[in-house]
């Protein structure tokens, strides 16, 4: 840039002419022709030539610095094309890049969302953290004594895309969290349901579905000992399941139905009699949203 700006100031001298008097032809300020003659800018693309018909100079001879003879202006301007085809192709490849990295970044932020809001099946520390997060938020006109910040998961049960857990606070609370499998990452899996809380020694049921198939799962912690079984009827048919250790986690897949019954619920004893069901069950809903 210092010898384009001493070589204007030359020619320009040599001409005769004042800063003000070149500025005033190229339809400039003075200023811009002493930034140019100080190095301090450079001339714009599009003013070149009108620049270089002024001071009696080929383009070439400018972007030089220097006056060239006969022999060196086709050599010069052959070299200042490549360079400028380099200098495009650089450009070029540096906005390839820049949308490459913008890209790369845009699909970072995108999958990270899904799978950090997700953790594996084995991580029952993050299990216990996204059931807290879920099941605590706040339901207007519905009050809990669970302590989310003590829950701990003591089951887990699976059944296809669906991973259901058992939780308890240690002070006789109990609840149940429904996780859904996170779509782009199938071993992972997020927050999507759930009772907030569950009456100690009553069995609890959380339904959905939809025409493809219902899902029913029946949950429960500290029940009465005297509790070996339980019922219930979906689409005409009866289940009876075993209770074990005074817990229950079951989940259901029925699948070509939308039926999501699941009554009446029956407690048995260890000899197939039914419990007082008033006692053992709260199949009311609870909202999880």
């Amino acid at each position: 840039m210092r010898a384009i700006g001493q070589l204007i100031a030359a020619r320009r001298k040599a001409l005769g002419l004042s800063q003000a008097e070149l500025a005033e032809r190229l339809h400039v300020t003075d200023k811009a022709v002493s930034r140019w003659e100080t190095g301090r800018g450079m001339p714009a693309v599009d003013s070149l030539e009108q620049l270089a018909e002024a001071l009696g100079l080929s383009v070439s001879e400018l972007l030089s610095g220097r006056v060239l003879t006969a022999e060196e202006l086709p050599k010069k301007a052959g070299e200042q094309i490549v360079e400028s085809l380099r200098r495009e192709w650089r450009m070029a490849w540096r906005g390839v890049l820049a949308a490459a990295l913008a890209i790369a970044l845009a699909c970072g932020v995108y999958f990270g969302y899904f799978y950090f809001r997700s953790v594996p099946e084995e991580d029952l520390v993050g299990l216990e953290q996204l059931a807290a997060d879920y099941l605590g938020k706040p339901r207007r006109g519905f009050t809990v004594d669970f302590q989310y910040e003590d829950l701990r998961i003591v089951e887990t049960e699976r059944r296809g895309d669906y991973l259901a857990a058992l939780c308890t606070d240690g002070a006789g609370h109990w609840a149940m969290c429904v996780y859904d499998r996170e779509e782009l990452f199938p071993d992972r899996w997020r927050s999507g349901g759930g009772k907030p809380q569950l009456s100690a020694g009553k069995l609890g049921s959380w339904n959905f579905g939809d025409p493809q198939e219902a899902v029913i799962i029946f949950c429960g912690g500290d029940l009465p000992a005297e509790a070996a079984y339980y019922t219930f009827q979906n689409s005409g048919v009866t289940y009876t399941c075993p209770i074990e250790e005074g817990r229950v986690l079951d989940v259901f897949l029925l699948p070509d139905t939308a039926d999501i019954s699941s009554y009446p619920e029956h407690l048995l004893d260890e000899n197939g009699d039914v419990l007082p069901m008033e006692r053992f069950s709260e199949s009311a809903a609870v909202p999880a949203d």
